[in-house]
């Protein structure tokens, strides 16, 4: 890749679960991925998948269709404890008491799916703490998080 191929137009995918994707290729596939904007709990939100010229897996669209389907259990029972030992510092109780209120989705990044596992992470635009907040995950288990803006 030369310093002007960042100048091209990507490549379009469309598939029927995410929709139009574009397709970013590195010399080492391993790192090649989609992204694009799906629905997800009624927002439009970013996506980013990664996998080789063939598309998402049937594994990475079964994983976001249960991600989708389960999102209130896995913020209940998951996201939201995590986040409350992770935060106690940083935010009110009642910004986590009105999660849904005070933390707008922004995205999901899905990895390669292998023995049944994969890593993921989940991105919030945080009102009250005006930053982004990343929590990454292998399989259903938040590993850390992060905070940027």
């Amino acid at each position: 890749m030369g310093i002007f191929d960042i100048f091209k137009k990507k490549p379009k995918f469309v598939d029927e679960l995410f929709g139009e994707l574009g397709y970013t290729k590195f010399k080492d596939s391993s790192k090649n991925f989609y992204d694009g904007q799906v629905n997800f709990q009624g927002n439009l939100i970013g996506i980013n998948i990664d996998a080789d010229e063939n598309g998402p897996t049937n594994e990475q669209k079964e994983f976001f269709k249960k991600l989708n389907t389960d999102y209130n259990k896995i913020k209940e029972n998951i996201i939201l404890p995590f986040l409350k030992d992770e935060l106690e510092d940083n935010i009110e109780d009642d910004g986590l008491n009105n999660f849904d209120n005070e933390f707008e989705f922004d995205g999901i990044s899905i990895g390669r799916i292998e023995n049944e596992k994969t890593e993921w992470s989940i991105t919030y635009d945080s009102k009250p703490m005006r930053h982004y907040v990343s929590i990454d995950f292998e399989g259903m288990k938040p590993k850390y998080m992060t905070i940027d803006g």
